[in-house]
């Protein structure tokens, strides 16, 4: 006598879920135990994707551009121009922005600090939405008309106690045709305070028209480039780079958003690769826990295998019906995890509020009950998740495919660790659980 296939299929399910729809109570743990443990691996792959992209995207938006072009030799403001109107009308292209960019030394009578001019068209906040996603004016305004206003960062407006409309100067160098440099002090009045959420931007970054920035900042300790917006820096920007490169005179060089902030992306990536890595070892060692828990079902069914295989049940059906089980324990784990993954993902914002606010009244609470005791000072809220580095929200990317090969790996090991302990049954020998019946 001999199973059919359904048969063993049967029994697998049978030892899975009982007649009565029960769940066998050594098999609740394993499911759990995979289920709690892709939480974190699916909530890492989404949020971290979302967050490599928002940060990035600030970064994009507000310096670097989705691509910069830049001419060779002794190029002149024209012809900079000139390319610039050839570039709006390619398609694709959103905006071109002539910037030109330069270091110097901020001071007041009794303060100074060091800084990045970037000399833009006095248009570009009212011209860039994208760029107002991401660039808060704190005081006054963008204004860059007059030809000596500056817009300062808000770390450089603590540093050096400015305020709007208050004076202050700007030291670079120049080269003269003897080949020295020269100091050079431009005098300007602060037209606005403005912030990126990034500190260490802020601590930097000041703002001057285009022309004056042509006349205070030289060519030799300063760079000139067009800034490129795409639709979508995201979406294959090789490819369109590529595409406008085709059209661009010899001695024009373009060059990549992903070339330029090469070494963040791929700081962003690795640290997302090691956190996906470490959670599914987790994953791992949960599906681990099939194996135990399918022993001790083997353990309870031996009398029963006994008697299958006494029957002429052949050991590699009695080896598919636990492998089955194990296969049930890991999709029942896999909807469970994914679910309650993708749940938390989507609302990973509300939680991390959520959190802030309960660890806050727990210390709020402590506080309570030791001021009585001991003398407290006043402490800042306790943030989880700190806008003025990362972001105000976190943007959710769900990506299907991701989601299909976790699952798929989650199965893979669920059934290889269910394959041990249903080899061990199909090695039961009749003749010696029939003798202790």
């Amino acid at each position: 006598m001999t199973f059919g296939r359904s048969l063993w299929a049967t029994l697998g399910l049978r030892t899975f879920v009982s007649r009565g729809g029960k769940l066998s109570t050594n098999l609740i743990g394993s499911i759990i135990g995979i289920g709690l443990s892709l939480i974190p691996l699916v909530v890492v792959m989404e949020v971290a994707d979302g967050m490599i992209e928002g940060i990035t995207r600030r970064y994009l938006e507000v310096g670097t551009y989705h691509l910069q072009v830049s001419l060779a030799g002794d190029a002149n403001l024209e012809s900079y121009e000139s390319l610039s109107e050839q570039l709006r009308g390619r398609p694709g292209v959103t905006r071109v922005i002539l910037e030109r960019q330069g270091m110097g030394l901020l001071y007041t009578d009794s303060r100074r600090g060091a800084v990045t001019v970037r000399a833009v068209p006095a248009t570009l906040y009212e011209e860039d939405a994208e760029l107002r996603r991401f660039f808060q004016i704190l005081e006054g305004s963008f204004g860059l008309q007059n030809p000596q206003a500056i817009l300062i960062g808000r770390e450089i407006a603590q540093k050096l106690e400015l305020r709007v409309g208050d004076p202050v100067k700007l030291l670079t160098m120049v080269s003269t045709s003897l080949g020295r440099s020269l100091p050079r002090i431009s005098s300007f009045t602060v037209s606005g305070i403005f912030t990126t959420g990034y500190q260490e931007l802020d601590k930097l970054w000041t703002y001057i028209p285009l022309r004056t920035g042509v006349r205070v900042l030289p060519e030799s300790s300063s760079s000139t480039f067009l800034g490129i917006k795409v639709k979508d820096p995201f979406d294959r920007i090789e490819d369109q780079l590529d595409a406008l490169d085709a059209d661009l005179p010899a001695e024009a060089q373009l060059t990549s958003w992903y070339d330029l902030e090469r070494a963040n992306y791929k700081s962003f990536q690795t640290t997302r690769a090691l956190l996906i890595f470490v959670m599914a070892l987790i994953v791992a060692v949960a599906t681990i826990n099939i194996s135990s828990s399918l022993i001790m079902v083997v353990i309870e069914k031996t009398e029963e295998i006994g008697i299958l295989k006494a029957i002429g049940a052949h050991p590699r059906e009695i080896t598919r019906t636990f492998v089955l089980t194990g296969l049930c324990i890991g999709v029942v784990g896999v909807l469970l995890g994914l679910s309650l993954g993708l749940t938390v993902a989507v609302n990973i914002n509300s939680v991390l509020a959520g959190a802030e606010l309960l660890v806050n009244r727990v210390v709020s609470g402590f506080r309570g009950l030791l001021a009585p005791i001991v003398q407290l000072n006043g402490s800042a809220p306790v943030r989880i998740f700190n806008a003025e580095f990362y972001l105000e929200e976190i943007p959710i990317r769900i990506r299907v495919i991701e989601l299909f090969l976790v699952a798929a790996a989650s199965l893979l090991l669920s059934v290889l660790a269910a394959f041990f302990p249903a080899r061990a049954a199909a090695r039961i020998k009749p003749l010696e659980v029939l003798r202790k019946i």
